[in-house]
């Protein structure tokens, strides 16, 4: 009764946030299906955390009953308006996947990578099942809270170990990143509450859920983007597929998948609004981007990388060449007039300086050139971390930059081009200009903030093969630039 329980409380919100998503879309483009599993599966998930973050606030204990209370109302209210917009519309009939007169190869090739991907989160799933809380900060920081959380059935709060110590009511509690948000941690509890006790293998569910909300996500922007079927997989599959991609759902407990799964289907969705003006699309990228800072502390810079790949994707010509001017202005007044320092009450004092940068909670960075490229090679061209993503990403960055000039960016291109510098950017600065070079030499932090990336640098690649010269097909439809829906453009297949 426990395990029917905790796949209810896995299960219901993942379909509350399908059947809300899909019904957004009235029409039925090719993959609506698979990127409504995947983002619905993201979005109802967090928003348990916050329905227990809410149980918390009005003093309730933590229980299973009030959240999943709420979780069957929004799925009955989805539900309705998902049949009243959609079964009772004889045009909203599904537009997915049709073999007829294609080639018997590429069907096979399709039925092969789609059970190779089950068998492998089959795999995953036995190694969530049957192993124990393993991973260090699992163990030590992300699971402590929910743990505690779970025993208790309160969300008491984690301080500073000064304040722990000088409390005398036993309330409080003190881990060494008790600054570190709280929803990871509350996706470990969820389960847990449905079980009715602690219960490791229950806590650690939701990041095989995450894998498969990405894969899904994936999938079906790519299917909305005019892929093709059978290279919407290959693509998916290569990035589940993944070796350190992989160990993060296997080794459950870091944040840093939650982060590359929510980070990454925003940005996806930043791109398909960059493309096409879908207003919802750009609604999802706004929600899952503000959702970031919540998962990790990191989350809040990695936010700042949608501000750029926006303004490029909005504005041309001298205003953009006007803002980019204006930007190297102000990064020259900057550092001439030796930085700033500025307080926001309830954050703390901020540090902006050529040779320090210090941000509450995120910490103090002492700036300088301190890098090697060599773990940089070896992590990402010599090891098997990431199969040959890296060489990808090579080949792509080259195709991109030679489509640029040949034949001028749209403004998906532009976003997709200025979203990839820019992030690549912060990464040199952070592995090269901080003391965060140490993670690099130690081959650890090097690539699980790179993992946080991947997602959407992977969905860039597909984006530039699919619309580079080298393709079969135009890549910009009538409407491209003007804000006009490409629905006449999904292929049927």
């Amino acid at each position: 009764m426990e395990w029917w329980r905790v796949g209810l409380a896995l299960g219901l919100p993942w379909l509350a946030g399908t059947l809300w998503l899909r019904a957004l879309w009235r029409d039925a483009p090719a993959g609506i299906w698979p990127m409504a599993l995947g983002y619905g599966g993201v979005v109802g998930l967090l928003m348990v955390t916050l329905l227990l973050r809410a149980q918390a606030a009005v003093g309730l204990p933590l229980n299973f009953a009030g959240p999943i209370t709420v979780l069957t109302l929004l799925v009955l209210a989805g539900g309705w308006l998902a049949w009243r917009r959609l079964w009772r519309d004889p045009d909203a009939s599904s537009n997915g996947i049709h073999w007829r007169g294609r080639e018997l190869w590429r069907l096979a090739l399709f039925v092969v990578l789609l059970l190779w991907l089950g068998w492998r989160l089959v795999n995953l799933a036995q190694e969530i099942w049957w192993q124990p809380l393993y991973p260090w900060d699992a163990w030590t920081t992300w699971t402590v809270r929910p743990r505690v959380w779970s025993e208790l059935r309160q969300l008491l709060p984690f301080v500073d170990p000064q304040r722990w110590l000088a409390d005398t009511t036993g309330s409080v509690y003190t881990i060494y990143a008790w600054t570190y948000p709280y929803t990871a941690p509350l996706l470990a509890l969820w389960p847990t509450l449905a079980y009715g006790a602690w219960n490791e293998t229950a806590a650690n569910l939701p990041w095989l859920g995450a894998a498969l909300a990405l894969g899904f996500g994936f999938y079906g922007q790519a299917r909305l983007w005019g892929v093709a079927p059978l290279t919407a997989l290959v693509f998916t599959w290569l990035l589940l597929s993944l070796p350190l991609l992989d160990t993060h759902v296997a080794l459950a407990g870091y944040a840093d998948l939650w982060l590359a799964t929510v980070f990454g289907l925003a940005v996806i969705a930043l791109f398909q609004w960059a493309r096409d003006g879908d207003r919802r699309q750009g609604w999802l990228a706004l929600l899952l981007a503000l959702a970031c800072p919540s998962i990790k502390l990191e989350g809040a810079v990695w936010l700042l990388l949608f501000i750029p790949a926006l303004l490029a994707a909005r504005l041309r010509g001298w205003w953009l060449l006007g803002l980019m001017g204006l930007a190297l202005v102000l990064a020259l007044g900057w550092w001439l007039a030796g930085g700033v320092m500025f307080s926001i009450p309830g954050l703390g004092e901020f540090r902006l300086m050529p040779a320090l940068i210090q941000v509450p909670y995120l910490g103090r960075f002492a700036l300088g050139y301190r890098g090697s490229w060599d773990p940089v090679m070896m992590n990402f061209l010599v090891l098997a971390n990431w199969h040959l993503f890296g060489y990808l990403m090579l080949l792509a960055a080259v195709v991109s930059v030679v489509s640029v000039f040949k034949h001028g960016a749209a403004h998906w291109q532009r976003a997709g081009l200025v979203f990839v510098v820019t992030s690549l950017l912060a990464l040199f600065v952070l592995f090269f200009l901080t003391d965060a070079q140490r993670w690099a030499e130690q081959y650890t932090s090097i690539n699980r903030v790179f993992l946080e990336f991947v997602p959407a640098f992977l969905f860039w690649v597909l984006t530039v093969f699919h619309s580079s010269p080298f393709a079969s097909h135009s890549p910009l439809s009538k409407g491209e630039g003007s804000g006009q829906r490409r629905g006449s453009e999904y292929p049927s297949v």
